[in-house]
């Protein structure tokens, strides 16, 4: 019984353990895109627009709830996030052509230019951890991190 208790409390640690692996490099490249933003002009950006915005903007923009699903936030939250890039002039809301109702989300010339900085910022601290693992580690973990990322999927598609 007492073996159990002890797998048990190795489980969770090894589950704390991987969640902290996965979260804290993640983390750390968001700090290190904001500092290198801030530096750049951009000091009135926020470490989480990155990745549940800009990465999902493109050309033409989207909708709010096309939006919200590809970023996996409700629209609630995502709205005031969007309210705040606006009001810092990073996006704007324009009618849908498609549809009177209905507003697309698109980036200014300013969040083209925050996009375009901050992609030059993540090449430039890739090209680091390349120089400072290797690129034969850097090929591993991308491999790694992307095999995880799939084994992770098919668990919540399975449920």
């Amino acid at each position: 019984m007492a073996d159990r208790t002890v797998m048990k409390e190795r489980s969770a640690e090894d589950d704390i353990l991987f969640s902290q692996l996965l979260r804290r490099p993640y983390e750390a490249l968001l700090m290190n895109i904001h500092a290198e933003l801030a530096a750049a002009g951009f000091a009135d950006s926020y470490p989480s627009w990155g990745t549940n915005i800009f990465h999902h903007l493109r050309e033409g923009g989207l909708r709010l709830t096309e939006l919200a699903q590809q970023t996996h936030t409700t629209k609630q939250a995502l709205l005031y996030t969007i309210n705040q890039l606006e009001a810092a002039g990073y996006v704007e809301r324009v009618p849908d052509p498609t549809d009177g109702r209905a507003k697309i989300i698109r980036f200014t010339q300013r969040g083209w230019e925050v996009r375009r900085v901050g992609d030059e910022i993540i090449a430039s601290l890739e090209e680091g951890c390349a120089r400072r693992l290797g690129e034969r580690k850097m090929r591993q973990f991308k491999e790694l991190m992307e095999d995880v990322s799939s084994v992770l999927e098919e668990n919540r598609a399975q449920g």
